[in-house]
C-alpha cells in the first residue's frame, strides 16, 4: 500500500520483473478490500492519506497471517518496535535499496511457506497437523498459526508426542519412555517445565491441559 504514485509505479515494475503480480492500494480501505484476494505478501507504507498506518497494520494482522513488510520514512526506534509488535514481519526505512526490498519480500514469503521436502526425505508421516500447529519431524520445525516457533529438543518431542494423539491423555511414564529416556532422575520436573513453556508458546493456555493425577493432553479448538 503506497500513496506516492511514482514510488508505486517503480515498485510495481520491479515486482513484475521478479515474476510477481503487483496490485497497488493507495488508501487503507482499498488495502483491506484487497485482503479478499488473498495476496502472497503485503508492502505497507505507514503514512497513508485516509487512516493511521499502524492501525491498518493491526487490522490486517487481525484478519490475515499474510506476510507483511512495512516500508516507511519513520526511522525512529519507537516506530520500528510498534510496527513489529502490531504484526509486521519486517520493517524497512526509506530511502531503501530496491534489491534489498525485493530480497526481504522473498524472505518473509519463504518464512510463511513450509519448504518442499527433498526427494526421498520427508514422507507424509513426517508431518503432524494439529489445529493451528504444524510439526515437521524431518526438519524439526514447528509452525503455530503459520509462524515458525523455536523449541528446545525436549519441548519439540513433548509437543510431537501430544499432537500425534490430540485429546488423549499421556501419562508421565509414556512421555518418559518416548521422550526423556536419558533423564529419569529429573522426569517430573522436566515434563512440568516443558509443558509450562509450551503452553506459553502456543499462545492459548487452554490448548494444553493438565489432567489431575494422569498427565497432559492437547485439546484442539472446539473439541471437548
Amino acid at each position: 500500500m503506497e500513496d506516492n504514485a511514482r514510488v508505486s509505479a517503480a515498485l510495481e515494475a520491479a515486482l513484475t520483473q521478479q515474476g510477481l503480480e503487483a496490485v497497488c492500494a493507495g488508501t487503507g480501505k482499498a488495502a483491506i478490500d484487497l485482503l479478499d484476494s488473498h495476496p502472497d505478501a503485503i508492502l505497507l507504507d505507514i503514512d497513508l492519506p485516509d487512516c493511521d498506518g499502524f492501525a491498518l497494520c493491526s487490522a490486517i494482522r487481525a484478519r490475515s497471517s499474510v506476510p507483511l513488510l512495512v516500508t516507511t520514512a519513520r526511522s525512529d526506534h519507537a516506530s520500528r518496535v510498534r510496527g513489529l509488535d502490531l504484526g509486521a514481519d519486517d520493517y524497512l526505512v526509506k530511502p531503501y535499496n530496491l534489491a534489498e526490498l525485493l530480497a526481504r519480500v522473498r524472505a518473509v514469503m519463504r518464512r510463511r511457506q513450509p519448504p518442499e521436502p527433498a526427494a526421498g526425505s520427508a514422507a507424509p508421516g513426517d508431518l503432524i497437523l494439529a489445529g493451528p500447529v504444524r510439526i515437521d519431524l524431518w526438519e524439526r520445525v514447528v509452525l503455530i498459526n503459520g509462524y515458525p516457533t523455536e523449541l528446545s529438543d525436549e519441548e519439540f518431542s513433548i509437543l510431537a508426542a501430544l499432537a500425534r494423539r490430540p485429546g488423549e491423555t499421556l501419562c508421565f511414564e509414556q512421555l518418559a519412555d518416548e521422550i526423556l529416556r536419558a533423564k529419569r532422575t529429573t522426569l517430573h520436573e522436566s515434563v512440568h517445565r516443558c509443558v509450562a513453556s509450551l503452553s506459553q508458546r502456543l499462545g492459548a493456555p487452554h490448548r494444553l491441559e493438565a489432567v489431575e493425577g494422569s498427565g497432559y493432553r492437547l485439546t484442539l479448538a472446539g473439541s471437548v
